[in-house]
């Protein structure tokens, strides 16, 4: 059974063991089939929504889910204009919950449904009042019978007409790749996480290594988490902080510069990897500049890890960093994958008070999750998320992606031609639902941003530990991913499908074959980029050379 997990701040993997796709199995409970309509609802399927809600009715008499489902039916039929219908289901909704949680929502449906069933039936008159009057026939006598009939002269045959190309309604537009039309440059890449050279020489030898093996695009970190390894050829000032020259945050050693010089000279473009909510360095006593989560144990909101991304002197410090990692010579950004709001975040002031103004009610966890409970394992669980939190949801992964592009922009001021990329979960292209949910994450919504890169984590040793999976089931997951990514995305070389090659949990180089098959299940879905996750110069990327180019 699907459950959904909730943690107050967990790391970004430890969700995925329950991000198990809505659909793929029959709703087992209330609140899998509450989630399932409820997803059928916002993709537009109100029928299919209606009857999903209806069957959850019947199926589940006794769930706290009824009363929200009787409401949805509501919904759904105001949404298909069946106004008569809608008002009635409200109507019922007051008489058997008179202190139901929706009885706001609900006077509201029925002023919306009498109003536009006033409209129709007002304009449903004005066509009958403007309707013409039929004119009366003619009479037309018949003409009297003579004896001898007069000569009718016939008429010469009409000339053959000329044939006119009768042109087919214009349908509507749609988005695909014309010849003429410049695609995205299909990228082959190495994402560095750490480098094990002493000094720039050795850099440069593991560079040249690359170039050899087929990559043309090194993605770098140029940021640095307190605790994790630090570039063994830099000497550092800070334990945390960036890469490059900023006075946005501290700089453990300028380097940028000169391994953008390295990859160049050897004919490799440089993309620099950096962070975003997670950029909070130095900064541990401006609370304030913190999201809030609510913690379900406590009930409580608590400073969280990331930045509050509402608060208009961080857009203005990330700004500062966007801007001064453009001044540098490199290709392209990629956003980490902290570009994301958990679903027990963010109840900052600042967004509270952005939401308010927007929607007309403020954000709370008693108004988004139904029947939170403790698992024994000690992790706490939700039954199902209510049409308001969907709205929240929503509304972050919108707020995410304009600061994504505001971000963009800031960093285009100096460098007009970079390219950019954003990290996204292999369940963001799966389950919009969970996504949405469960990282305010959308590739819809991304898709309306035109990023230049669309980078699917697909890391399937992870995925094979977390959700208990077979090896063959996870390989054939992984090509679904990459087959759906394509459809959505249209250019495959704009899909950068990440391949995990190092085992981070036991530090185990994964073997050739294994990555072989995962290479061959992504690329029978098109010619889509790729990036090796994480570069590691033990594993034997050159043997693997002709398994991408193969597919050109």
């Amino acid at each position: 059974m699907k459950k959904w997990v909730i943690g107050s701040i967990l790391i970004v993997f430890a969700f995925l063991p329950v991000l198990i796709s809505q659909g793929q199995e029959k709703p087992s409970n209330s609140g899998e089939l509450y989630d399932s309509s409820m997803e059928l609802f916002h993709k537009g399927k109100f029928q299919e929504a209606m009857e999903g809600f209806s069957k959850l009715i019947q199926s589940f008499p006794k769930s706290k889910l009824v009363s929200y489902s009787h409401y949805m039916i509501g919904q759904s039929l105001l949404k298909m204009e069946k106004y008569e219908e809608a008002i009635q289901k409200f109507e019922f909704y007051l008489k058997t919950y008179p202190d139901g949680g929706r009885l706001r929502e609900v006077e509201k449906g029925i002023q919306i449904s009498k109003e536009k069933l006033k409209e129709k039936k007002e304009v449903a008159g004005t066509i009958e009042e403007i309707r013409p009057v039929p004119e009366e026939p003619k009479k037309v006598e018949a003409p009297a019978i003579s004896e001898e009939p007069k000569k009718v002269e016939i008429p010469k045959a009409p000339e053959e007409p000329k044939k006119v190309e009768v042109k087919a309604p214009p349908e509507e537009p749609k988005v695909k790749y014309l010849p003429e039309v410049k695609r995205a440059k299909r990228r082959i890449c190495a994402q560095v996480f750490y480098f094990d050279g002493k000094n720039l020489e050795e850099v440069e030898k593991r560079v040249r290594e690359l170039k050899n093996a087929g990559i043309d695009t090194l993605i770098l970190r140029v940021f640095q988490i307190k605790g994790d390894r630090i570039y063994k050829f830099v000497k550092p000032r800070h334990d945390e902080g960036v890469y490059f020259k900023t006075e946005y945050a501290p700089v453990v050693e300028d380097i940028l510069g000169k391994i953008a010089e390295i990859a160049h000279r050897n004919g490799i473009d440089l993309f620099a990897w950096i962070t975003t909510r997670y950029a909070a360095f130095g900064l541990e006593g401006h609370p304030e500049y913190r999201c809030k989560s609510y913690n379900f144990e406590t009930k409580k909101m608590e400073v969280g890890r990331g930045f509050n991304l509402f608060h208009p002197n961080v857009l203005k410090r990330l700004e500062g960093l966007f801007r001064d990692l453009s001044r540098y010579p490199i290709d392209g950004i990629l956003f980490q994958d902290d570009l994301i709001l958990r679903h027990n975040e963010d109840f900052s002031i600042e967004a509270n008070k952005a939401f308010l103004k927007e929607f007309g009610f403020t954000p709370h966890p008693d108004i988004f999750y139904i029947d939170p409970y403790k698992s024994d394992s000690g992790k706490y669980y939700v039954t199902a998320y209510t049409d308001r939190f969907w709205t929240w949801a929503n509304w972050k992964n919108r707020w995410l992606m304009d600061v994504a592009k505001r971000l963009m922009s800031t960093a285009k001021e100096s460098n007009p031609n970079l390219q950019f990329g954003i990290n996204l979960y292999y369940e963001t292209v799966l389950n919009h639902s969970n996504a949405v949910a469960w990282f305010s994450q959308s590739l819809s919504a991304a898709l309306e941003k035109d990023f230049d890169y669309y980078a699917i984590m697909a890391y399937h040793r992870q995925t094979m530990k977390e959700l208990n999976m077979e090896e063959k089931k996870v390989f054939d997951l992984m090509a679904e991913v990459s087959q759906k990514a394509v459809k959505l995305v249209g250019d495959p070389s704009k899909v950068l499908m990440k391949v995990q090659i190092l085992d981070w949990k036991n530090y185990e180089v994964i073997p050739q074959k294994e990555v072989e098959e995962i290479l061959s299940g992504i690329l029978e879905q098109g010619e889509v980029s790729l990036a090796f996750v994480p570069y590691i110069h033990q594993f034997p990327l050159h043997l693997l050379k002709e398994k991408w180019t193969a597919s050109k």
